[in-house]
């Protein structure tokens, strides 16, 4: 790898966690509205999740990884498996953080009951560790599966 590449998968890197962060707010504002109103914790989030990934590849294909898209359905089934693969590590980081090792209770009472933790409750905390473990975990899926740059061979014109 040269200076150059790790230059561009640096700067790769912070256009992704910009859109990650855009995907994150979009996933838990969806997740918390329909959990707030129709009291379905999973499956919302399992919705919220799927409108941060339209977000992820538009803005992803379109400019984080413009030169090595490909916008094939190779590219767009890899993208898919990369982000079921990591919406099931986040379902599976938050049951194991709130469910099995209670950082949800932790959190609250590390903290104590104030204005912050009303804002970013155990439950939320929980749900934002598991969100920032699966955004690296889909930059390094996107990087080496997705988005590799390896273009179909277009087969040439002759002129006439």
């Amino acid at each position: 790898m040269s200076a150059s590449d790790g230059k561009k998968s640096v700067v790769q890197l912070l256009k992704f966690v910009l859109i990650g962060v855009s995907n994150t707010l979009i996933d838990l504002l969806i997740t918390l509205a329909l959990n707030a109103i129709f009291g379905i914790y999973y499956l919302a989030k399992i919705i919220g999740y799927v409108c941060g990934v339209i977000n992820s590849y538009f803005w992803n294909s379109s400019w984080t990884f413009r030169e090595e898209r490909r916008r094939d359905t190779k590219e767009i089934v890899s993208f898919l498996i990369v982000n079921l693969v990591t919406l099931g590590l986040s379902l599976l980081l938050q049951w194991l953080f709130r469910d099995r090792l209670h950082l949800d209770a932790w959190w609250m009472n590390a903290i104590g009951d104030n204005v912050f933790t009303r804002i970013l409750n155990g439950e939320r905390f929980c749900l934002l560790l598991a969100s920032g473990v699966a955004l690296i975990v889909n930059f390094i899926g996107n990087k080496l599966f997705v988005f590799t740059g390896t273009k179909a061979v277009e087969p040439e014109q002759t002129e006439e």
